[in-house]
């Protein structure tokens, strides 16, 4: 046996150092990566769970690493000569974590507008870019009502931030059937705010109870005014799952207003000749789309 050959202990170790020295790297490029873009605002929900998954990762093998490297760590932190005695890059680390973690911590400049730069600097591309534009969330009313199944897609402009949107059911004659979609509330913002998110998040929006006045042509059709959704219309487009009494032929109608412009939207459903429908309004500035297919 070769005297100078590594042991197999020796051989495990060093492949248990390699392990957690990859994973580490790995962990940090993840990191690094979703830090960015969450620096920048761009948070869809995939990037926040892995930026939260590889950071519990990191610091999992991290303490494996500390743990493995302990020896080197005193030496680079304490002169053991003459006395252990703590060595300067230590103080100096110390000190700048200490100064960020402060700065940060208490909004001091240039912390805070740095903190926030990234944000800033994407604010408008979020507002009129993609990520908002295709980010849908699911929601579903008249659940209690035996019928036809309807399903809505609203896709609003990039310029659209709170919408008000109510959508109901009238006979050909232009009677007033049912309520398909009508919100509780509207969302009132802080004056000047208009990162909509950012405003959400931050507890800095209000919720206050529709008035039927923001749309006054469902509250002159409209002989039931009960709203049946108990929230304000998602800021974010949506997917409307729905039931209806209506049978044969019957219109739909959708009024949304943003600010002070109002669209209506409509198509007249006929379950004998499709089961998709486009609704359309004369100018079509405030929903890029408004489909409505039967289930």
């Amino acid at each position: 046996m070769d005297m100078f050959a590594p042991s197999n202990k020796y051989l495990h170790h060093m492949k248990k150092k390699n392990i957690i020295s990859l994973t580490i790297a790995f962990a940090f490029l993840s990191i690094a990566i979703t830090g960015l873009l969450l620096y920048f605002a761009i948070k869809p929900g995939p990037v926040t769970a892995i930026h939260v998954a590889f950071g519990l990762l990191f610091i999992g093998f991290a303490i494996f690493h500390i743990k493995n490297n302990w020896a080197s760590i005193k030496v680079y932190s304490t002169q053991q000569k003459g006395g252990s005695r703590i060595k300067k890059e230590l103080l100096v680390a110390v000190v700048v974590s200490l100064i960020l973690l402060a700065g940060v911590g208490f909004g001091i400049p240039p912390f805070n507008e740095i903190q926030h730069a990234g944000e800033e600097l994407t604010k408008g591309e979020r507002r009129e870019g993609s990520a908002d534009r295709t980010m849908f969330v699911k929601i579903a009313t008249n659940e209690n009502i035996k019928g036809s199944h309807l399903n809505f897609i609203i896709e609003k402009n990039d310029t659209v931030l709170t919408p008000v949107i109510a959508i109901w059911v009238e006979d050909t004659a232009g009677n007033f059937m049912q309520n398909l979609f009508v919100p509780a509330s509207t969302i009132a913002l802080p004056e000047g705010e208009t990162n909509v998110r950012e405003a959400i998040e931050e507890g800095e929006a209000t919720n206050v109870n529709l008035d039927p006045a923001l749309l006054p042509q469902w509250a002159a059709k409209a002989s039931d005014k009960t709203a049946n959704f108990n929230n304000a219309t998602p800021t974010d487009n949506f997917f409307l799952n729905t039931n209806t009494s209506a049978t044969a032929v019957y219109n739909v109608f959708l009024l949304v207003r943003s600010g002070n412009t109002q669209e209506t939207y409509f198509a007249t459903i006929d379950a004998s000749k499709s089961n998709a429908f486009v609704l359309r309004a004369p100018k079509e500035t405030l929903l890029n789309k408004a489909i409505l297919t039967l289930k």
